[in-house]
């Protein structure tokens, strides 16, 4: 407790460069007297910490002292202070204290030129409170409980040992110990819902360290030939690599790219609407044909 209390001294002392023992004992719920036997203990530990009378005067910190010496350079600081600034964008109150004291023991700020949000469009309250949540289950080692849906839109419970959190394509994924299904899985943070921290530890386990989604047993995969109007390129430059991408004098865009055969796959190309043609296979032609009179069938009704 007293260590911890010597450097909450020496941090203000870096901020505010001098305090009365009355605001130090304020500040700590200690007596004055406790306030200066830590400065007596400071002072032997070699801390140019000393007590000045008379008006304006209080306990000080020399000048000459600041943590801009301690192995780090300018830029090296600087880059210290933006990447706090990047955690801040998960939401994390304990991140913003961090980053206020160190800028404060490297006396400086950040120039504000960077700021991160890794939350998409419209849903950045129940991203970052699940963020948090799991990050809380991550750090104190418990088991973390939620209401998850997969890709098919099924909706299941799920008691995890959460290991790692990662971000992946421009979204927040949870690498985790899966107790129902006895092995690890992925997780993506906004398809689940009222999670809850469980009682108990987890116990250490090693998590994969590449983040791949399990393969199912029936995988297939489906090389496609796909033609993109020129209204769609924002949206094709966002999916895919540039390598697939092919530009036509006209402006439309050729893919020639491969994807797993399933629904997920139908829904995404419905999503283009009429800004894309597959013009290969003929099976997956078909397959939007059916797909497109079956919703033209809902609005003739």
């Amino acid at each position: 407790m007293k260590n911890g209390r010597l450097f909450e001294i020496l941090y203000l002392l870096i901020e505010k460069r001098s305090l009365t023992a009355g605001e130090l004992a304020r500040r700590l719920e200690v007596s004055e007297r406790t306030i200066y036997r830590d400065i007596d203990a400071l002072s032997a530990a070699g801390i140019p910490v000393f007590a000045q009378k008379g008006q304006g005067g209080g306990i000080c910190l020399m000048d000459q002292f600041v943590l801009d010496k301690a192995l780090l350079s300018q830029e090296q600081q600087k880059e210290i202070l933006f990447a706090l600034q990047a955690i801040l964008a998960t939401g994390g109150m304990r991140e913003r204290e961090t980053l206020s004291r160190v800028s404060a023991l490297f006396r400086q700020k950040g120039d504000g030129w960077l700021e991160v949000d890794f939350t998409d469009w419209g849903s950045g309250a129940v991203e970052r409170e699940n963020f948090s949540r799991v990050k809380e289950a991550i750090l104190e080692c418990r088991p973390l409980s939620f209401t998850y849906y997969n890709s098919a839109g099924e909706e299941n419970r799920r008691t995890v040992e959460p290991a790692r959190l990662v971000f992946k394509s421009g979204c927040w994924y949870l690498s985790a110990f899966c107790r129902q299904k006895q092995d690890w899985r992925i997780f993506r943070l906004v398809r689940m819902e009222k999670l809850a921290l469980e009682e108990g530890a987890c116990p250490p386990r090693q998590p994969p360290q590449q983040l791949e989604a399990p393969m199912p047993e029936e995988y297939r995969g489906v090389d496609l030939r796909l033609r993109f109007a020129p209204s769609a390129a924002w949206r094709v430059r966002d999916y895919f690599h540039p390598k697939e991408i092919a530009a036509q004098p006209d402006g439309h865009l050729l893919v020639s790219c491969t994807f797993p055969e399933d629904q997920w796959l139908l829904s995404f190309l419905l999503s283009f609407g009429s800004q894309l043609e597959v013009l290969s296979p003929d099976c997956w032609r078909d397959i939007l044909r059916e797909e497109l009179k079956k919703s033209l069938e809902v609005y003739e009704t």
